[in-house]
């Protein structure tokens, strides 16, 4: 069986510091990764639209670079691609230059999200790296009158 998923992470080969995106799939994280490097990667609203890794630097941080890879809905796989994002994953937070994790949500989806956001705050935690949990879509919930209860979720 041959699924897509969508997912970014960032990696800074020959700069100082690193950051590290992780997601699941379909959470807006093509259109982030184009409006933070100025590239153009393939956007749409279903899974599956990044399959090729891509590479930019961050314009308003030149010395970080963010690399679009296939993401998944777990750190638990079963498929190959899966295990290929959360070998790329661990393999990043051993390196001694990432400064964070950024876990990036779809906030009309939250409860689809969460869950995996817990699977890698752990992780994160084990290598003693932080974890900025972002909740993306926040016009889709306004356009809704709906909100993020940003006090509930820092608890």
């Amino acid at each position: 069986m041959n699924r897509n998923y969508s997912g970014c992470r960032a990696v800074t080969p020959n700069c100082s510091t690193e950051s590290h995106t992780f997601t699941d799939p379909n959470s807006g994280k093509s259109l982030l990764f184009n409006q933070l490097t100025g590239l153009n990667q393939k956007v749409a609203n279903f899974p599956g639209i990044t399959v090729d890794i891509s590479s930019g630097p961050v314009m308003a941080r030149p010395n970080v670079r963010l690399v679009d890879y296939p993401g998944i809905y777990s750190l638990h796989s079963i498929s190959e691609e899966e295990r290929v994002a959360i070998r790329a994953f661990r393999e990043a937070l051993l390196k001694e230059n990432l400064d964070a994790v950024l876990c990036i949500l779809d906030a009309t989806r939250l409860e689809k999200g969460l869950h995996f956001a817990m699977q890698v705050l752990r992780e994160c935690q084990k290598n003693s790296k932080r974890m900025l949990l972002v909740a993306n879509m926040k016009d889709v919930l306004l356009r809704h009158d709906m909100q993020l209860d940003i006090k509930g979720l820092s608890r």
